[in-house]
């Protein structure tokens, strides 16, 4: 029998389940498989006798006849797959039934059968599109020859119909695959698919014709892919490319060997990771960041310490000309609080002295955003003349900045708590980046809290500060809350708050109510959550939590330091302490957008005696301070102790040794100052 006949077909892909590198293999019907065939001639003998004779030397064969053109058509079903026609017949010619037959099935093997051996014959016959052309001779001849010119016919038409279909379901895997994929043999590119263009920006013919690892691949990655391209074992590589726009991306590149009809070849698979290299990267920058702040915010203190850790950190970036932070001064100018960096172009461009006039006018970004209470991005190079005279609104600011090397240019206001602190304006080379423009948004906003908790801390132990007195009202708010249920004869005075999340804890005496009134009272509001309450000389001392709006809160973002808070019939009377260059307005503004109504009754200035209470004070962590303060206010000091250490502990929302370490440390603190001190 005829050898048997094996194609093999590689698929190469990504698998859209664990993206190895998918191989598929096929075996097509061969010569070995059964044939049916379809004999056609109207002599009805000498057909019965070689259909008889054909099914005795290829019992392989399904045989089947029909003695008229008309009747082979009639029997041309999707099973047949070698038609065999004598050439004379009535009524229409083998060739004119070739033409009927390829009408209905193109593809399908067509042998002419024939008594009329002539070259004229053969070659029409072939050139009408027949596969061959057999002169009848003996019966017993006549059927050995027919049984091998069918099953060569037939077994060419299987394989090239397996090939195509093989080429098919190849070239629609390929090209499906969201990979670039890239097909070599004999150290030229043979194949890509369309991602491989997509992915490259070049076409086919630019991929095919050239070097295909020196057009794309990057110049420091060449080598290792030429490495890995040389060794005949499968290699998983990371590597950079750059596109026809000059784009580098960052791809995986799967190398595997085959052999392809007994020919050697290479598939590389290359697959864009650029989304997830970047994302990656700003994880790591985003937690870089966060261990610097976190760092600035443990370790620095003042307000001109926390804004050179800022711009510093910012300066770290080897892009970056200048960065520096513009503080709100008193009467609304901008002083510079911090600059890292190149100050020339500040100082050139007028930024540093600018006044009045020059703030509202200025496109410069830094007064900008400080003008307008924004973010301001933008290029120097925007399509403007850097050269134009210098009345020319951007003219003078952009040459500056062009001169300096700035290309560049964000400023973000500073805003904490509704309070005004100035400006962050960073000055870099290279294009505005969205992902920069967003980080330094969330830069400007930690510092701007950093800002207000050092201007908080500072005017705690400021030599002057500005006091103000203040009327609130507000049915909601917590605190005022517990002072309406109280009732108008009931007076009550805040000795300490502690920030809880988002609640206050809340240390109070009160004055006109008698113990049971104040639990009664606590207990029927919402929102309120009561501590403890115990009578003491004359007044009852309470112990709640409450929920926002806060006035504690409130007045800390503000950037105030809360000095005193009275409470009698739903109005409190607080007196705030700010620093002596935080303006009155904007902090009484600030609390009005929380509370219903906010009325500034009184403002001084007032210096502050320097004393051991400041002393000590300036020289105890929040915690300590925290510590030493509610252990005092809840009676842990007197003798017998109205409450334990772990009670204590369990007020400020610590555990008891957290609490008695901090007690312990303040009490050294303040025994220092007092024996120890000048």
């Amino acid at each position: 029998s005829a050898a048997r006949v094996r194609t093999r077909t590689v698929y190469a892909g990504r698998c859209a389940t664990d993206g190895r590198t998918a191989v598929t293999e096929t075996t097509d019907r061969t010569s070995a498989d059964p044939v049916t065939v379809l004999l056609v001639d109207d002599n009805r003998d000498w057909l019965t006798l070689v259909v008889h004779r054909l099914r005795e030397v290829a019992p392989d064969f399904d045989v089947r006849e029909a003695n008229s053109p008309e009747g082979a058509l009639a029997r041309l079903t999707d099973d047949v797959e070698c038609v065999v026609s004598d050439y004379y017949m009535p009524g229409r010619t083998g060739i004119e039934l070739l033409a009927a037959v390829r009408d209905a099935r193109p593809d399908i093997p067509f042998l002419l059968f024939t008594g009329a051996g002539n070259e004229g014959l053969a070659s029409s016959a072939l050139s009408a599109g027949a596969d061959d052309y057999i002169v009848k001779t003996s019966v017993d001849d006549s059927a050995a020859a027919l049984a091998t010119r069918v099953r060569t016919a037939v077994d060419k038409h299987r394989t090239e119909r397996a090939l195509a279909e093989s080429e098919a379901r190849y070239r629609t895997l390929v090209e499906n695959v969201r990979d670039a994929i890239f097909v070599a043999r004999d150290g030229g590119v043979v194949l890509v698919n369309e991602a491989a263009t997509t992915l490259t920006g070049y076409d086919r013919a630019a991929l095919t014709d050239g070097d295909i690892v020196e057009m794309v691949v990057h110049p420091d990655d060449r080598g290792r892919v030429r490495d890995a391209l040389d060794r005949a074992v499968p290699q998983s590589l990371d590597i950079r490319i750059r596109d026809r726009g000059g784009e580098t991306r960052h791809c995986i590149l799967d190398i595997d060997h085959v052999v392809d009809d007994g020919l050697p070849g290479t598939i590389g698979v290359l697959r864009d990771i650029t989304a997830q290299v970047h994302h990656q990267r700003r994880l790591e920058r985003e937690r870089d960041t966060k261990e610097a702040i976190r760092e600035i915010l443990v370790r620095q203190s003042s307000r001109v310490e926390v804004a050179e850790s800022f711009c510093r950190y910012i300066e770290s970036d080897p892009d970056t000309v200048t960065a520096w932070v513009g503080e709100r001064t008193a009467s609304g100018g901008l002083d510079p609080l911090a600059v890292v960096g190149d100050e020339s172009y500040l100082r050139t461009a007028g930024v540093f002295d600018a006044d009045a006039g020059v703030r509202r006018d200025s496109t410069e970004p830094s007064l900008t955003a400080f003008r307008e209470g924004t973010t301001v991005a933008r290029a120097v190079d925007d399509g403007r003349d850097v050269d134009a005279p210098a009345t020319t609104p951007d003219a003078g600011w952009r040459a500056v900045a062009a001169a300096s090397g700035i290309e560049t240019a964000v400023a973000v206001a500073l805003r904490y708590g509704g309070v005004d602190y100035g400006v962050l304006g960073v000055y870099r080379r290279g294009a505005d980046d969205d992902r920069e423009r967003r980080r330094f948004e969330e830069l400007a906003e930690t510092l701007g809290y950093a800002l207000s908790t050092a201007e908080s801390r500072e005017a705690l132990v400021a030599d002057e500060v500005v006091r103000v007195r203040l009327r609130v009202r507000d049915d909601d708010a917590g605190l005022l809350a517990v002072g309406d249920a109280l009732g108008r004869d009931a007076e009550l005075v805040v000795h300490t708050v502690l920030p809880r999340g988002d609640r206050e804890r809340y240390f109070v005496t009160v004055r006109g109510a008698s113990e049971a009134a104040v639990t009664d009272a606590l207990a029927s509001l919402d929102g309120v959550t009561p501590g403890d309450v115990t009578p003491g000389d004359g007044v009852v001392r309470a112990q709640f939590d409450t929920a926002a709006p806060s006035l504690g809160t409130a007045i800390a973002d503000a950037g105030g330091v809360l000095h005193r808070v009275v409470v009698t019939d739903g109005e409190a009377t607080v007196v705030v302490d700010l620093p002596r260059r935080r303006p009155a307005g904007p902090f009484v503004e600030a609390l009005a957008a929380v509370f219903d109504s906010v009325v500034m009754t009184a403002r001084s200035h007032r210096t502050v005696e320097s004393d051991i209470g400041a002393s000590v004070l300036d020289g105890l962590t929040d915690r300590q301070r925290e510590s030493l303060e509610v252990a005092y206010r809840t009676g842990y000091f007197e003798r017998p102790k109205r409450r334990s250490a772990a009670e204590v502990a369990e007020a400020i929302g610590i555990s008891r040794s957290t609490f008695t370490q901090h007690l312990r440390a303040a009490q050294r603190k303040v025994f220092a100052e007092l024996f120890d001190g000048e």
